[in-house]
């Protein structure tokens, strides 16, 4: 019997919960000008009438048009933007250990099957996604860099090359 009584509670829960709640708002002021709510009636207070909340009908997804093209299908050229921000072009400086990270500045963001290519003299030296190079152990002397933005190994665009120069300790 007492399984029963569950089992009835159980099965009539989701119909007693999905019931309109009709509740009752009263408003009024305190003594202080404040203005005041509550579901209980009390002296001074004015029952409020609430109006249905508003609603809206989603149309059907037959008859939504198609969406436009989705971020991995890419125009021929997307990009505004593409530079190396560091080192900057025709500037000098010292490294003892020839290390140099190379800081970039693409604008829109990377699509998601694009990525940046860094050449060195003619020499890709890497890759990436992120806006940063790090180089190491650099020969002294004048440097060119090309920044590239590549799908798979095509280029979509080339940025201007920069020119520097690295000065590093003699060995002698």
């Amino acid at each position: 019997m007492l399984k029963s009584k569950r089992l009835s509670i159980v099965c009539l829960f989701p119909l007693i919960v999905s019931l309109p709640i009709a509740a009752e708002i009263y408003q009024w002021v305190d003594d202080q000008g404040n203005v005041e709510f509550s579901d209980q009636p009390r002296e001074g207070a004015v029952l409020i009438e609430v109006q249905d909340p508003a609603t809206i009908s989603l149309p059907k997804l037959s008859n939504i048009p198609n969406t436009p093209a989705s971020k991995t299908q890419t125009p021929d050229d997307p990009y505004r933007k593409l530079l190396i921000t560091f080192p900057e072009d025709g500037s000098a400086f010292h490294s003892g250990n020839g290390n140099v990270t190379v800081l970039t500045e693409v604008a829109p963001s990377l699509y998601p099957n694009h990525s940046l290519r860094l050449s060195l003299d003619g020499t890709v030296v890497g890759t990436s996604k992120e806006n940063f190079f790090s180089l190491t152990n650099i020969n002294r002397g004048t440097h060119v860099l090309q920044l590239d933005i590549i799908d798979n190994s095509s280029v979509i665009r080339s940025g201007p090359s920069i020119t520097f120069t690295i000065h590093r300790p003699s060995v002698q």
